[in-house]
């Protein structure tokens, strides 16, 4: 999969060394810059010093803040970044409390490659 992501600015916050890899592995070849966050609290760092983060991969369960405590304050200070909440903790409403939070798509773990680069190409284009 090659996708064009020059320009694009993707911010991965997890705290699993695997699914680390995953990312990075994933957008290698798309011309993307990748900045990493392994909490909640990391993430909101990295919003305030590159403002210019397009998309944020946001996983829910990690040490310190979680997920949807750091969406809700993200999207507090930049409402226009696009966060995918992805977790493999899905309970009756874990998917309507991310929306809430402010996610933009939910997605439950193991997430498709295809699916994910697919829904990143549509949020980078509005």
């Amino acid at each position: 999969m090659k996708e064009e992501w020059n320009g694009i600015k993707i911010l991965i916050v997890e705290d699993v060394e695997s699914n680390i890899m995953f990312f990075k592995s994933a957008f290698k070849r798309t011309g993307a810059t990748v900045l990493l966050a392994v909490d909640g609290q990391q993430a909101i760092e990295a919003v305030n010093k590159n403002p210019d983060i397009d998309v944020i991969i946001m996983d829910i369960v990690m040490p310190h803040m979680d997920g949807l405590k750091a969406t809700t304050a993200i999207k507090a200070i930049n409402p226009e970044i696009a966060i995918i909440i992805q977790t493999a903790y899905v309970l009756e409403h874990t998917e309507d409390e991310c929306l809430k939070a402010g996610c933009d798509v939910f997605f439950e773990k193991p997430i498709r490659l295809i699916t994910l680069i697919s829904t990143i190409n549509d949020l980078i284009k509005k």
